[in-house]
């Protein structure tokens, strides 16, 4: 049987929806209770579109002026793109594991393989990051609130007051998916109020500060850039803000039927470029490209200031934290069922596929990866270097995320290269959009190692060196291979010893 036969095989018929988690789940098995709007709130939890509206917009605007809303049109047309070709793949074959399984088939295991580590090392630094990030929000919201933080204004603190918020996070996260939709639901939905709130006052001048520009529909041009080196540097920064919406596909062995994931994530995606293109708009209205230099990562909290006055950036701050901590249960959701699937089929001890009793959720998992994660945030303030390893991660997680979704892109052209003739839909979803986004997406990140490189004329253990920031992501990949090899030699799993064609899962 071919690799080809076994992905075009007719799908079972899934079970049919239920509000009980045990009803709807086999013995051994993932309760089926996600629909697409639980899906939506995961997946836009996870891309933290009021956290990179707070952090980056203002950065981005620093480089291409008055670009914004065009930066972010143009952005989001290969992550719609390979969004597409994971609808296919998903809908074809539902996988906790997602890419770590379909590259698997397509490609094999050792490149699959790869692809599930970066995605496992990348989701541990980020929440050894979100830790101290929820952290310090939490001492912004203090501040603002009168509270004397000066003594508690360090790392330290910042990292134990995470510590808390991230346990809680992953406790919730262990009673179940909807559960822990439901809380992000909450989190993220004051989040948004406040920043679309903020950014219709700024976009219509209704605040103190007024307006500084008046409205042009040149911000909107894709070709109005001052250079393609600046339009390069904005949209590279952009692309990665919709990093994380692939937590709906994560997910989607605990959907109602297997359409719910592709719908959840391309629609996610959908409302987070609406929200950073209006935001884009609203920021050039009421702020001047010399505060867009000056406050960058801060612009949100002084945007509100400006605007509202008193405790405006009081709100931006809880706004901010709110956001973070939705996007923790997020990250931990979907890292926990990426090492979940893994333990299934032997990479990882069969531990890690456990699932909670009662719950039906992968409860060795949550804690296992949230832990590793809690003692790299300690160990990373105490050591400081470990720190800076971390951040260099965040910031260049671009490069990670470029090479994964461009191998995903090109291994669903390869999965369904015999489907491709069928219909002109099958040739536009299956092989051009995620192929050529795929293509596109590798080469921003190539252009960011170049960009990256260029920008230190040394090597430096430094999390704004830019050739640290290429070494660490390349350190991540190259890691991997030993880790793989150990795999198939030493331990050989299913993953690495059965054909391609073959499910080492055994779960469709």
């Amino acid at each position: 049987m071919s690799a080809d036969t076994a992905v075009t095989q007719p799908p079972p018929p899934p079970p049919p929806p239920s509000s009980s988690p045990a009803s709807s789940a086999s013995p051994d098995g993932l309760a089926k209770t996600l629909g697409v709007r639980q899906g939506v709130v995961l997946a836009l939890a996870n891309m933290s579109p009021t956290v990179s509206i707070g952090l980056g917009l203002g950065m981005i605007g620093a480089i291409v002026g008055t670009g914004i809303p065009a930066t972010y049109l143009i952005a989001c047309l290969p992550i719609l793109g390979i969004a597409v070709g994971y609808a296919r793949l998903s809908e074809r074959d539902p996988n906790a594991g997602t890419t770590y399984m379909w590259v698997r088939r397509a490609l094999g295991p050792w490149l699959g393989f790869l692809l599930g580590w970066i995605g496992v090392a990348t989701a541990i630094l980020f929440l050894a990051y979100g830790t101290q990030l929820a952290g310090q929000f939490t001492l912004g919201v203090a501040a603002e609130l009168g509270v004397d933080v000066d003594p508690l204004n360090s790392m330290d603190w910042a990292t134990g007051i995470g510590i808390v918020w991230t346990a809680a996070i992953a406790w919730t996260a262990v009673r179940g998916v909807q559960v822990a939709a439901r809380v992000q639901g909450i989190l993220f939905g004051f989040a948004v109020i406040v920043v679309t709130a903020v950014c219709i006052a700024a976009f219509f001048g209704l605040g103190k500060g007024g307006a500084e520009s008046s409205f042009d529909i040149a911000w909107f041009n894709p070709f109005g850039f001052d250079s393609t080196s600046v339009m390069a540097g904005g949209v590279l920064m952009a692309a990665y803000t919709f990093w994380g919406w692939e937590t709906a596909f994560a997910v989607s062995e605990e959907n109602v039927d297997r359409k719910v994931a592709g719908k959840a994530g391309l629609i996610s995606i959908a409302l987070a470029a609406a929200m950073f293109v209006f935001a884009g708009a609203a920021f050039q209205r009421a702020l001047t490209p010399e505060e867009f230099a000056e406050y960058g990562a801060n612009a949100l909290p002084y945007l509100t200031d400006k605007m509202f006055g008193g405790q405006g950036a009081l709100v931006a701050y809880l706004a901010m934290l709110l956001s973070t901590l939705a996007c923790l249960q997020s990250s931990v959701i979907g890292g926990a069922r990426l090492t979940m699937a893994m333990g299934r089929n032997g990479v990882l001890s069969e531990r890690w596929a456990k699932l909670h009793p009662k719950f039906r959720t992968p409860a060795f998992s949550t804690y296992v990866t949230v832990g590793i994660s809690l003692v790299l945030a300690v160990v990373g303030v105490a050591l400081g270097k470990l720190s800076d390893v971390i951040m260099a991660t965040v910031n260049a997680v671009g490069i990670l995320v470029s090479f994964s979704y461009g191998v995903v892109g090109l291994a669903c052209v390869l999965l369904f290269r015999r489907e491709l003739r069928d219909s002109v839909r099958n040739m536009l979803t299956m092989a051009i959009l995620p192929g050529l986004s795929g293509i596109a997406l590798i080469a921003l990140g190539g252009y960011m190692i170049k960009l990256n490189w260029a920008a230190s004329d040394h090597l430096a253990f430094d999390a704004t060196n830019g050739r640290f920031l290429v070494v660490v992501p390349m350190a991540i990949i190259i890691l991997g291979i030993p880790i793989a090899a150990w795999n198939h030699f030493v331990r050989k799993p299913d993953y690495f010893t059965l054909p391609r064609s073959v499910d080492p899962d055994h779960t469709v």
